[in-house]
């Protein structure tokens, strides 16, 4: 969902990014800081740029990007500190720029004050055995035999 929603309005904005996997690429070593060199050199188009430290990019994002009207989506958050490292403070940003941020922790946003909270609905069964098939199988129905453990993974999942 925050790829298309990336997809469809991106070209409204006058630089846009999408960070992936936040979560997993924060856990190694040097993570938050790859992180900011990623969002840095794509929404200023500059190139690799490097930054020394979490401290060094905080300072980095605040002051070249407060002039630009960006679309930032942080995709997998799991963790406050990464949400201070991408997206601190509204005053960082230009105004109009949009941070979107996907998690499956909703008390996350709420501890950044974040302003609008869109929670996703489930898919019914019929949806979510569609999807895994596709995934799967590339079908929409699941092969045969697989009906029951398909059926299984996606009541697991939900």
């Amino acid at each position: 969902l925050a790829k298309g929603l990336y997809n469809s309005i991106c070209d409204r904005f006058e630089c846009a990014c999408f960070l992936f996997n936040v979560r997993k690429i924060s856990d190694q070593e040097e993570g938050l800081v790859r992180l900011q060199q990623t969002l840095l050199s794509k929404l200023l188009g500059e190139g690799e740029i490097k930054v020394r430290s979490v401290e060094e990019g905080i300072s980095m994002i605040k002051e070249k990007l407060s002039k630009k009207r960006a679309l930032i989506i942080l995709d997998d958050v799991d963790k406050i500190e990464q949400l201070k490292a991408l997206a601190g403070e509204c005053d960082w940003f230009s105004y109009g720029t949009r941070i979107v941020i996907a998690t499956r922790d909703k008390y996350l946003l709420a501890a950044h004050e974040v302003e609008k909270i869109y929670e996703m609905k489930l898919l019914s069964d019929p949806e979510s055995l569609e999807l895994f098939c596709w995934n799967a199988f590339k079908m929409t129905r699941p092969k045969a035999n697989y009906e029951d453990l398909s059926n299984q993974a996606i009541h697991y999942a939900q």
